[in-house]
């Protein structure tokens, strides 16, 4: 395999890495010493931020040009600080970007290219910029609202580590870290969710304790590791090994366990979007479709005999199964939630298609839903409050106008295209292969739910970022084997 292309820019000298570590090391130290403070004083929970802050940049300069895995490892995981109000993907989105910039002026990175790939991304990032200027959030000094700046705040930090992550190069040896670090992301994930069980947003649809409807949740994650290793073997590289045939059953079972109907689907949809993508193996993806549909209607026709389903995979199950669909409807679980915020997006976007509810500007009375959970009453307007409008094209209509709803759309057909493009190019027996079709195959599966799921900030935080790590990907592919992206 051979290496990626030189990067331009001259090295960096032996003071400049000693300035780098230097810069490091006082760093550390005064961290060190606000811990030791901290702990004096008996505040243990900033000691543990501080200390925690210590990992981090540890991490990250261990990492060294590795430092751009933060961001997808941070992510996918939800590795967050506590005590500072910071999810996993903003972490890594913070990270990455201040330690590119740093490089950059160290010589250590190339400087942005702004081509096609990169520059399809700015008419989005422009237009809610425009309005947030005209209606700006978050700047209570100059008499503004104080509610909705976090929101900004992703779509800003999302816009620059985009930027960030499509100018690094990654190495073969880069992508096998990396493949193995979002396994290992995942895994946390995991058991932590399973262990340590959270608050479950589908509650509503479950029965039992607290604890076992969370735990059923936290198997979403299998999903996206069955993503991820779908990506790496094929078809009938998985129907050779029974260990394996063994690991994607159960990922599978897990999964329809989990109740989410986008998870169940994701399932289906993995494997015909890497057989679209790599052109290979269609029949064998058919007779297993065959296979599969005949194993699931054996399930179904057996449910309520010798055996019963659990509640969260018959609910998973509804789209596909008009009993359960039924049995959901006449027990009132029908699901009513998306088009009730649906219709709320369209009387925003009626009353201004132009600019929509002008970006996350919210007062208080509108922000009492969110601060003291409201009543049942004012479920839907405090979700749409919220800017949870469970869709992303209502998303930014509601939000940001029609406008910058036919931004997204210009965004969403060039990475369909460029992902047709990544998965008909690279060799799915590399390393940099299989990183490149997962997240080709991740994107394209949040497009597909992009109507029932979605927030005008996540979602741009979340797809920008996927999709700076497919362009960089995509590049270091090509310039090791000599040709043009």
């Amino acid at each position: 395999m051979v290496d990626s292309a030189p990067m331009p820019q001259r090295n960096a000298t032996g003071v400049e890495v000693r300035v780098y570590q230097v810069v490091f090391g006082i760093l550390c130290i005064g961290l060190f010493f606000v811990a030791l403070q901290s702990l004096m004083r008996g505040s243990f929970k900033q000691a543990g931020v501080v200390v925690s802050l210590i990992f981090g940049f540890a991490m990250v300069f261990a990492l060294d040009r590795r430092y751009w895995i933060a961001c997808p490892f941070l992510g996918l995981s939800g590795l967050s600080i506590r005590g500072l109000p910071f999810n996993g993907l903003e972490l890594g989105c913070l990270a990455v970007t201040s330690v590119y910039f740093v490089r950059l002026g160290l010589h250590k990175e190339r400087t942005v290219e702004f081509n096609r790939d990169v520059l399809v991304v700015f008419p989005m990032f422009l237009w809610m910029m425009f309005v947030f200027c005209l209606n700006p959030v978050g700047m209570a000094m100059f008499g503004t609202e104080t509610i909705g700046g976090r929101f900004y705040f992703e779509v800003v930090i999302g816009f620059f580590a985009f930027l960030a992550l499509s100018t690094i190069r990654v190495r073969e040896e880069d992508a096998k870290f990396l493949f193995f670090a979002l396994l290992t992301a995942l895994s946390c994930s995991l058991a932590r969710g399973v262990i340590f069980p959270g608050v479950d947003p589908d509650a509503v649809v479950f029965t039992g304790s607290e604890p076992e409807r969370s735990q059923r949740y936290a198997f979403v994650v299998c999903a996206v590791i069955y993503t991820l290793l779908f990506s790496r073997y094929s078809l009938s590289d998985i129907l050779r090994s029974p260990f394996k045939v063994v690991l994607f059953a159960a990922l599978a079972l897990l999964t329809v366990y989990s109740g989410k109907r986008r998870s169940v689907g994701t399932l289906v949809l993995v494997p015909v979007f890497r057989t679209l993508l790599t052109g290979r193996e269609r029949l064998l993806v058919c007779v297993m479709a065959v296979v599969a549909a005949f194993v699931l209607g054996a399930a179904v026709v057996g449910d309520g005999g010798a055996y019963r389903l659990p509640r969260s995979a018959r609910r998973a199950l509804a789209v596909v199964v008009p009993r359960y669909r039924r049995s959901m409807d006449d027990g009132g679980m029908k699901d009513y939630f998306r088009e009730m915020m649906r219709q709320q997006a369209r009387h925003v976007i009626s009353r201004n298609p132009w600019l929509g509810r002008k970006g996350f500007a919210m007062n208080l009375s509108e922000t009492s839903w969110l601060l003291f959970g409201g009543g049942r009453t004012s479920l839907y307007a405090g979700h749409a409050y919220s800017g949870n409008w469970h869709s992303a094209w209502y998303a930014y209509a509601a939000d940001f106008g029609l406008p910058c709803m036919f931004l997204w759309a210009v965004f969403v057909i060039h990475l369909i295209r460029f992902a047709w493009r990544t998965g008909r190019t690279v060799d799915s027996r590399t390393w940099l292969g299989v990183c490149c079709l997962f997240f080709a195959i991740q994107l394209l599966v949040d497009l597909v739910f992009s109507y029932t799921s979605g927030h005008s900030a996540v979602t741009s935080m979340t797809e920008w970022t996927r999709y700076g790590l497919l362009v960089a990907l995509f590049r270091s592919y090509s310039d090791s084997r000599g040709y043009a992206a």
